[in-house]
């Protein structure tokens, strides 16, 4: 995944971020053997996201699975 892919992907999660400093910040992760959920808490713990999307990005995983359990056949 590039940095740009990511940035598009973090816009649509956490919507107004700091494009410029995220971006920097990337730059200087190995990218490649990280995923998404890795990167985004690189960034929180830079204080780069807000809290409320990740928050939300954990309780709509933590919904997928619980509906997914329950909806087993």
């Amino acid at each position: 995944m590039n940095i740009q892919e990511i940035i598009a992907q973090l816009k649509e999660k956490f919507g107004d971020i700091d494009v410029s400093k995220v971006t920097q910040h990337l730059q200087g992760l190995d990218l490649k053997n990280l995923n998404l959920t890795e990167i985004i808490s690189k960034l929180h713990a830079e204080g780069l996201l807000k809290n409320e999307g990740l928050v939300d990005n954990i309780k709509e995983k933590a919904g997928d699975l619980l509906g997914n359990l329950f909806h087993k056949n």
